[in-house]
């Protein structure tokens, strides 16, 4: 009976030790897939992790047939990691807690507004113009960044398309120097065995 006693320890503190190793692996894993989603310079989630939210909420979208905004800021070219962190800043404070603010690029922010109409977001457009028009890059000058957004009445197929659409928007921004925006009206895609009826 005494000779078990050691092996029933020794059991005990090889499951403890297990135990202890399997807790630590799933903080490590939780920690890794947290690091694959967010951006090391600014702390936002990253481009991964905006096309996961975004996707959820073209779903959401469609499911409970609301509105949401999509903005994006393109702070130029030979911005410094200064800037970008100060313009991360900016984003973080003018944007919701549940919005979802993403760096897409070197010097692209992409944020996603759920249940916003498109009087908001004219309303978010200009908050981030006026936050973003006090930066300026490591050599003085300010920086100019070009503001778009894209309000989806209807929900977009794909990810792609709300990218697509900003892109758009940047683009027109850039040409006319003011923030752009245009409220997506695009017709919902037809139900599976409804077509026709």
């Amino acid at each position: 009976m005494r000779a078990g006693v050691p092996i029933i320890i020794l059991a005990l503190a090889a499951i403890g030790g297990l135990t202890w190793a399997v807790m630590a692996l799933r903080r490590s894993l939780a920690r890794e897939r947290r690091l694959a989603r967010v951006d090391d310079l600014t702390g936002l989630r990253n481009a991964r992790a905006f096309h996961e939210a975004a996707g959820a909420e073209i779903e959401r979208a469609r499911r409970y047939q609301h509105p949401f905004t999509v903005a994006a800021v393109d702070l130029g070219s030979r911005v410094g990691d200064e800037l970008v962190r100060a313009a991360a800043t900016v984003l973080r404070g003018a944007l919701r807690a549940t919005d979802t603010v993403a760096r897409l690029g070197r010097d692209e922010f992409i944020a996603l507004l759920p249940e916003t109409t498109a009087a908001s977001a004219r309303i978010v457009l200009d908050k981030l113009r006026v936050g973003l028009a006090d930066l300026r890059t490591s050599d003085g000058r300010h920086a100019i960044p070009a503001i778009g957004g894209v309000t989806f009445l209807n929900p977009p197929q794909a990810v792609e398309e709300i990218v697509r659409a900003t892109d758009e928007r940047i683009i027109e921004a850039r040409s006319t120097g003011a923030p752009s925006h245009v409220t997506w009206n695009a017709a919902p895609p037809p139900v599976p065995g409804f077509e026709g009826r």
